[in-house]
């Protein structure tokens, strides 16, 4: 009787799929140490880290803040947001959701645009994306006062703005968007994703990292209503498109 001869690729495939894993794992770790770098050390060094948890289908949960009711839609009209000067095409998002601790809630309720680049044959051809990005917040605390967050620059270099209440005088936070990692003067590093970081007093007060999975980091100086508005301004910028991918249609 014959037997069937063995297939010898068989018995390599569970190694090969356990190998596989292990580069893309050794691959992630090594994408996140570096966006993590950018963060100012004081920050990562003494701040509290929040990660994500397991949270159900359309919502996330970092450390005791629950980020939920997320609708991130496409709108066809808009106001712009960018400097009309070159009109060129743009993509408008609509985004709002719920950041709820304990009892607490705060509801925020976003508008960006996203602009094709000026030169977008120079970015193409760098592989880069130089998309122009502008973004408007409200965010309506349980206390039933406003902030506003505000927002833009470039997707490739990185954006700036701030968080401010109900008087322009009352900033709470100014905010960045980091793009890149500058090593010297003249030479910088593109991110695998970008970082958000506020500052309050130039000093770095809580960070974001603006991927999956999320973890966030933030100062021991900050209240607990500093800690939430802190939060939902870096889930607000997680949640835009913000990153690297080309415009979607």
């Amino acid at each position: 009787m014959l037997r069937r001869p063995r297939d010898r690729a068989r018995p390599l495939r569970r190694p090969a799929a356990v190998l596989l894993f292990a580069a893309l794992a050794a691959a992630c770790a090594l994408e996140q140490k570096m966006a993590v770098e950018v963060i100012d050390a004081p920050l990562r060094e003494r701040g509290d880290e929040l990660k994500a948890s397991k949270a159900r289908r359309g919502e996330l949960h970092l450390g005791p803040y629950a980020i939920v009711d997320i609708a991130l839609d496409r709108v066809k009209d808009a106001a712009p947001l960018l400097s009309d000067t070159q009109p060129r095409p743009s993509t408008f998002y609509s985004l709002e959701f719920d950041l709820r601790r304990d009892a607490r809630t705060w509801h925020a309720r976003c508008l960006a645009e996203r602009r094709i680049a000026q030169n977008i044959d120079f970015a193409a051809a760098a592989d880069e994306s130089h998309d122009e990005v502008a973004l408007a917040c409200t965010l309506h605390d349980p206390e039933a006062r406003d902030w506003s967050l505000k927002a833009a620059g470039d997707v490739g270099r990185g954006l700036n703005g701030e968080v401010v209440g109900a008087s322009a005088e009352d900033v709470a936070f100014s905010v960045e968007v980091l793009a890149r990692r500058r090593f010297f003067r003249a030479v910088a590093r593109e991110l695998p994703f970008p970082v958000a970081q506020l500052r309050q007093a130039k000093v770095a007060a809580a960070a974001m990292l603006l991927d999956t999975p999320e973890r966030a980091w933030l100062g021991p100086e900050l209240s607990d209503a500093g800690r939430e508005l802190a939060i939902t301004v870096l889930v607000a910028l997680r949640l835009l498109p913000l990153g690297e991918e080309p415009l979607r249609g």
